[in-house]
């Protein structure tokens, strides 16, 4: 009798399911959802416009307008040999035909100053990031959170300052973000061709976009991959699948075939066990760059944060005394690679068994990915021997941006497809992989915030370093033995006369075309709250002996630039902003052994053109 009353109604109440409680309280978990998806919309928005403009900031803020690198070898070939020959050079195993061009006319047009690389490099970036985003942003197949949230992925990957070193170099920048620009244009054209009424225009344009990668950079090759892999995901008919392949053996054809090609095939080195292992460890860097803070002691300082420095700052360390070395390690960034490459596959092969054709978030992700995949292998194959002598280079941030771009591809099929597959079952609740990837990327404008700090100092010490080098190049000083990154000391000597007789990028400004004139009495006005230390310089690489100098002024000066004379108004050097000097100043070199005494300082914007000989 107790047990059964105990199972009515009135000693069981249950809210009923309709009601104004129940329409109330629907109506509060609705404004959460709908007060959530907002704030999510506006936290994607708005990191997102912040990555990308800080990139775009910090590249035209720090950019370096002097040559450095391979710049000293390759602006020779453009002035030294007859055109088209001086842009169709193979250069490092690549053969950057369109990046060669850009540069040539450069120097025709503007003296190489680099602006015209960095113009268009930085417009290929944002359009390629504006494409792939608009390809998912117009997805109707996902929902608003899920499109925002790819989108923002897009940017992130492309103007991560993880990558600022392909960033902020003009010559990089082209190399990078040329063939990017292509690919998201190729693959977008791709989704285009195979809705609907499938024709062929759409493809051939893809294939140029191809072809134009491919001569812009080496791993350009690989959006043949990607276009073929957006066809297969997209149910493309045979035909457009053969002139696919057809586009891609056309375009390999002529990249290792054509005049120079030993150049580009000389490095090929085959060793299916090994390069798998390489391809999978550069693929797998962008997480462990993403995390330095975690594990390198020295990157603990970017973390602005004071409560959460502290906390890196122990795990850091207790991952510097405890653990490998991951600036050259193998685990776990083999582990990472291999688990992305399976993840890769996995869709593949279920794409490929599914009867309806991708969305195109999912087109788009899978053609991405397949084309990180594809420039793993061709960099597996063309620098293993490479990688075998010089172990720590495998992780070389010139690598990074084209690894991010594979996770990028593998994100957006894990949202899309989650998105798909939710909408064949009754639960309306998304999957553990959807879950995971948007959890993960609502945290990751906090967790690159770091490694985006550290490239803008980064930026501001190698430009500093790098103009600093240019000062040298210009007054003829530079000590013998003095580290010029990678810079090779050989073709820094022998292109400065050839460069300099050309008016070629620093030959071409101003401060040298003062060296060694007299500045007219009216031209100019010695600054005198600065501070000269000066070093003499016994061993210097490009001639008699010079002195090393380090200016400072008072108060913060605006200028970037000051000549340095002697008592007779001969300008005999040159110093620039520094930032690698602290506290802040200027650093350059001057011709001849000099005291602090014999040299004065005049800003350079304030010297008149005209000059006594």
């Amino acid at each position: 009798m107790t047990i059964r009353k105990r199972l009515t109604p009135e000693f069981c109440p249950r809210e009923p399911r309709h009601g104004p409680a129940a329409q109330r309280a629907r109506d509060g978990r609705m404004n959460l959802r709908r007060t959530l998806v907002v704030l999510a919309l506006l936290w994607f928005t708005v990191t997102g416009l912040y990555y990308v403009g800080n990139s775009i900031y910090v590249v035209l803020r720090f950019a370096p307008h002097a040559l450095y690198a391979d710049q000293w070898r390759q602006y020779l070939t453009y002035l030294q040999l007859p055109f088209p020959g001086n842009v169709w050079f193979s250069d490092n195993g690549h053969r950057s035909v369109l990046p060669n061009l850009i540069a040539w006319l450069e120097i025709r047009w503007f003296d190489g100053n680099q602006w015209l690389q960095i113009a268009i490099g930085l417009l290929c970036g944002f359009a390629a990031a504006a494409t792939a985003a608009w390809v998912c942003m117009r997805d109707r197949g996902m929902t608003a959170v899920r499109r925002a949230a790819a989108a923002f992925l897009c940017c992130l990957a492309i103007f991560w300052l993880g990558n600022v070193r392909t960033l902020f170099h003009s010559t990089e920048l082209l190399h990078t973000k040329l063939p990017m620009l292509c690919l998201m244009l190729a693959i977008a054209l791709c989704i285009r061709a195979t809705r609907g009424e499938r024709t062929l225009h759409g493809l051939i344009a893809a294939l140029l976009l191809g072809f134009a990668a491919t001569f812009s950079f080496g791993y350009g090759l690989s959006v043949f991959v990607g276009v073929a892999a957006t066809l297969a995901a997209r149910k493309a008919d045979r035909r457009q699948l053969a002139v696919c392949m057809g586009g891609l053996l056309l375009a390999a054809g002529l990249y290792l075939g054509a005049p120079g090609g030993t150049g580009v095939t000389a490095s090929i080195d085959f060793a299916p066990l090994d390069n798998l292992l390489v391809g999978a460890r550069w693929l797998g860097e962008p997480f462990v760059a993403l995390f330095s803070f975690l594990w390198d002691p020295g990157a603990t300082g970017l973390v602005t944060n004071r409560a959460a420095r502290h906390l890196v700052v122990a795990v850091a360390g207790f991952a510097a005394r405890h653990g490998v070395d991951l600036h050259a390690s193998v685990m776990p960034q083999a582990l990472f690679g291999a688990l992305g490459m399976l993840a890769l596959i996995t869709a593949s092969l279920r794409r490929l068994l599914a009867r309806e054709a991708a969305a195109p978030t999912e087109a788009l992700g899978l053609g991405i990915a397949w084309f990180g995949l594809g420039a793993a292998g061709i960099v597996s194959l063309s620098r293993l021997t490479y990688f075998q002598q010089y172990p720590g280079q495998i992780y070389a941030d010139r690598y990074l941006c084209w690894a991010c771009l594979f996770w990028l591809g593998l994100a957006l099929v894990g949202l899309a497809r989650a998105t798909r597959a939710q909408a064949t079952v009754a639960s309306p609740r998304p999957g553990v992989i959807v879950v995971a990837i948007l959890a993960f990327t609502l945290a990751l404008p906090v967790f690159a915030q770091p490694t985006q700090h550290g490239g803008n100092i980064y930026a501001a010490l190698v430009r500093g370093d790098i103009d600093n080098m240019a000062t040298a190049s210009i007054v003829g000083v530079i000590d013998r033995g003095r580290n010029l990154g990678e810079t090779i000391p050989e073709e820094f000597v022998r292109g400065i006369p050839i460069l300099a007789a050309h008016r070629v990028a620093q030959f071409a400004t101003p401060a040298a075309a003062t060296i060694g004139k007299t500045l007219p009495a009216q031209s100019g006005i010695p600054v005198v709250d600065v501070t000269l230390e000066t070093r003499p310089v016994d061993a210097n690489l490009l001639g008699e002996p010079g002195t090393a100098v380090a200016l400072r002024t008072a108060q913060p000066s605006p200028h970037d630039g000051f000549l340095l004379i002697d008592r007779d108004r001969r300008v005999v050097g040159y110093a620039v902003r520094d930032a690698r000097m602290q506290p802040a100043g200027y650093s350059g070199y001057a011709r001849g052994l000099r005291s602090p005494d014999e040299l004065q300082a005049i800003p350079v914007s304030t010297v008149a053109s005209g000059y006594e000989r």
